[in-house]
């Protein structure tokens, strides 16, 4: 901006700015605004590699061919470093098809790091192949491929990508074959994310360096074998697909979600199935706990739910945190088959249970009991969360919404949670289940902050 200073002198205050403060204005704009700004003074214009660093090639405008101009940015700046890359719905005309190639190629020679590949899905151009030019990209530290398709790997090939430490796939095809590969010789991999297109026989686990792992679970069998220091677990709608799930060695295993009764569990000598659960091998290392209740096609609790849940608690000795999720289905029934009478010579639960959370909490007689047993029986309960829903109006349009706070003092009358065993526990009721992917932002900043706006004041 160019203002009158004294009567004759006018002055650019911007273009007066320290460069690296230049550099952050231009790196926030558009591509093609930034391209335009950097033509305005030859200040200016020799900034503009330097916002390469992060290059991000999102859309701007249907009037700018993206795929040029990001090729023509890379030819004008043979010498600019780029430390990380990043696509934005990328859609490739049948005349661009080898642009990627020559991106990848040419990226690899500006020491990549971190490259984020995501590709629009059209019919006429299918899923994009990821060309097998990402394996010279060898200063790569994280990998981002979303509506891909792989290339095939060799344990060779995989190789030249040593340096990753977080790969993260969503909706890529890839085969078995390549993804074992992929694992195996990528000796600092630290977080992997594998949501498959398609579904493979089984996810081999073999990483000594592996902390953490997250999947949608679309395989018949996930396979732990040798993960000494993996921490975390978590397969969304594992639960769904009837995993089997194969834990040899984890012995740092902290958090596991969601494990569902239809799974078949085999850790160590442990091992749950429908009807036959036998506990010898427990896992100590596991605090936190994630489980999904079945209901059977009437809407009924699956039979044995209280059985199967009470010998994982069993199994964890050192559990602090339980998320119990039950269908938020219309049909669910309130009725079900056993009942937590049974366990009531059962003493206190011997773990360090610190928090219960009931995802879906819909007043129904059995949720109550499952309550009270957890609440009477943990010596160590601080608090316990019950994120409501209430259709017992039975209407669509009602189906859903925030129960009243009426409906919220008759249950709290009725769950009469008063036990000897953990007086001091708090109570807090929620307007809404809680959200489906809660174990993937619970540590956003703003989702922290935001977490107790639905609470219930009464």
């Amino acid at each position: 901006m160019a203002t009158t200073v004294g009567p004759d002198l006018s002055h650019d205050r911007i273009s007066n700015l320290p460069e690296s403060i230049l550099v952050t204005i231009i790196s926030s704009l558009r591509m093609d605004e930034a391209a335009r700004c950097s033509i305005l003074c030859s200040r200016w214009r020799h900034l503009f590699p330097s916002t390469l660093l992060d290059f991000q090639a999102s859309p701007s405008s249907r009037r700018i061919n993206l795929v040029k101009a990001v090729t023509s940015i890379l030819a004008a700046n043979p010498d600019a470093p780029i430390r990380s890359f990043r696509t934005g719905s990328l859609c490739f005309g049948r005349e661009d098809k080898a642009a990627l190639d020559g991106w990848l190629q040419d990226l690899s020679n500006r020491g990549i790091e971190e490259l984020f590949l995501y590709f629009k899905y059209t019919e006429e151009d299918n899923r994009r192949r990821i060309p097998k030019s990402l394996f010279a990209c060898s200063s790569l530290k994280r990998l981002d491929a979303s509506n891909g398709v792989f290339p095939s790997t060799t344990e060779a090939a995989a190789a030249s990508l040593a340096r990753l430490t977080e790969i993260n796939l969503s909706d890529v095809k890839i085969s078995e074959d390549s993804l074992q590969s992929l694992i195996s010789q990528c000796p600092v991999l630290e977080r992997l994310t594998a949501n498959f297109m398609g579904k493979l026989d089984r996810l081999h686990l073999r990483s000594r360096s592996l902390k953490v792992l997250r999947s949608t679970g679309n395989f018949e069998e996930l396979f732990i074998d040798d993960a000494p220091n993996l921490e975390y677990l978590l397969g969304r709608f594992m639960h769904q697909r009837k995993v089997h799930i194969k834990i040899v060695h984890a012995p740092k295993l902290e958090f596991l979600a969601r494990l569902g009764m239809s799974n078949t569990i085999d850790i160590g000598e442990t091992s749950f199935k429908k009807e036959l659960i036998h506990v010898k091998t427990l896992m100590p290392s596991i605090k936190t706990l994630s489980v999904k209740l079945s209901h059977d096609e009437k809407g009924y609790m699956e039979e044995g739910y209280v059985e199967w849940l009470m010998q994982l608690l069993k199994l964890c000795p050192c559990l602090e945190t339980l998320y119990i999720k039950s269908s938020s289905w219309s049909r669910a029934c309130d009725t079900a088959p056993g009942s937590w009478e049974t366990q009531r010579s059962v003493p206190c639960i011997d773990n360090h249970l610190e928090k219960v959370v009931i995802e879906v909490y819909r007043g129904h007689e059995w949720q109550r009991d499952m309550a009270k047993f957890l609440h009477g029986r943990s010596r160590f309960l601080k608090t316990m969360e019950f994120h409501c829903m209430d259709d017992g109006s039975g209407t669509r349009e009602c189906f859903g919404k925030p129960p009243s706070e009426e409906w919220v003092r008759e249950q709290k009358e009725l769950l009469c949670l008063d036990s000897r065993a953990a007086r001091d526990t708090r109570f807090l009721f929620f307007k809404r289940q809680l959200v489906d992917n809660h174990h993937e932002v619970c540590h956003d900043e703003r989702y922290q902050r935001d977490y107790y706006r639905d609470l219930y004041d009464v």
